[in-house]
């Protein structure tokens, strides 16, 4: 299922705990806190999840970090651009597919934004494709087809039998067999 919106918690407190994209594709596993209780949830599938400090995006602020790994429908408007970069401590970033239900976030969460994610277009009807081949532009010879290759003496298989009945015929010869 693609994720049609993402939301965005600031952690409330101390947090170095690292879970992204590339850490779990690094094989590591964090113990995570319980953020399903957090988030006043039964489930929350942690596989889709980001937390992590916004520290580690060194000089990349963290609302062209959301643009570029979650693709907004739309960029972060000015006012939500200025909330995500102002965040200090750690975030936590939720697509709505690793939710069963909308979050009640409890106190070690405060909501700083919900996001709507752009969606593959597939309604489109693409045309046919053409199965002949082109015809050249007016003017422009058609393009060569590549030549054939001619087969010059035996192949190699042939010459390699032939070797070896010549070598056991001097062998047979020479040894007085």
């Amino acid at each position: 299922m693609t994720p049609t919106t993402l939301h965005i918690f600031a952690v409330n407190g101390e947090s170095e705990l690292r879970h992204t994209n590339l850490t779990r594709a690094q094989g590591l596993a964090p113990d995570l806190p319980p953020l399903a209780e957090w988030l006043g949830l039964d489930a929350l599938r942690t596989d889709q999840i980001e937390i992590f400090p916004v520290e580690d995006l060194g000089d990349m602020s963290l609302s062209d970090y959301v643009v570029m790994a979650f693709d907004p429908a739309a960029p972060p408007d000015p006012e939500t651009r200025a909330q995500l970069d102002a965040l200090e401590g750690s975030v936590l970033l939720i697509p709505d597919t690793a939710m069963p239900a909308e979050p009640k976030p409890g106190p070690g969460l405060t909501p700083v934004a919900v996001l709507a994610l752009a969606r593959a277009d597939h309604v489109a009807d693409l045309p046919k494709a053409d199965l002949q081949p082109a015809a050249a532009p007016d003017g422009e010879a058609p393009p060569e087809e590549p030549p054939k290759k001619k087969r010059k003496g035996l192949s190699q298989g042939i010459k390699v039998v032939i070797f070896i009945v010549i070598f056991l015929a001097l062998y047979i010869l020479l040894d007085g067999g």
